[in-house]
């Protein structure tokens, strides 16, 4: 058979191969590009305000940081004073836990850091930047499957 095509060539793959190796890894890269930029974010900073304030109306915190008179460090989310007592939940998640305010040393918020997110965001655009010129040849950054 003179002029059959020979259907055991394998064509060379081209621009398919990192489309599909791209699709494929798409929903890691958003929640990948988040876990690096969060913490890099904020930090932990002692707070004066009393803690019925800072867990009350209008605008109670998220969460917060506490270390007892003994030494031991919690974080609590949507922690509230009760009482004489700091009632939040426990992070990890394992359960509720009950603080008497008079066993609190200190209590630390979360604060927002401008130069480090700026500083973040530019080090995650670089990283993108350097992996769109590094792969400029689309043959050398697919799995080769």
């Amino acid at each position: 058979m003179s002029g059959a095509f020979d259907f055991s060539a394998r064509a060379p793959r081209r621009s398919w191969g990192a489309l599909v190796s791209f699709t494929r890894h798409r929903p890691a890269l958003p929640a990948l590009l988040l876990a690096l930029c969060l913490p890099a974010c904020t930090f932990w900073a002692a707070s004066t305000t009393p803690l019925p304030e800072l867990t009350g109306p209008p605008r109670p915190v998220a969460t917060v940081r506490v270390t007892t008179a003994a030494g031991d460090t919690l974080e609590l989310q949507d922690p509230r004073v009760h009482g004489d007592s700091l009632v939040g939940g426990s992070l990890p998640d394992t359960g509720w836990v009950f603080l008497p305010l008079a066993s609190i040393g200190k209590v630390e918020v979360r604060k927002k850091n401008a130069l480090r997110t700026i500083g973040t965001g530019a080090l995650i655009v670089a990283l993108v930047y350097g992996v769109a010129v590094l792969c400029t040849d689309v043959g050398e950054c697919t799995s080769g499957d």
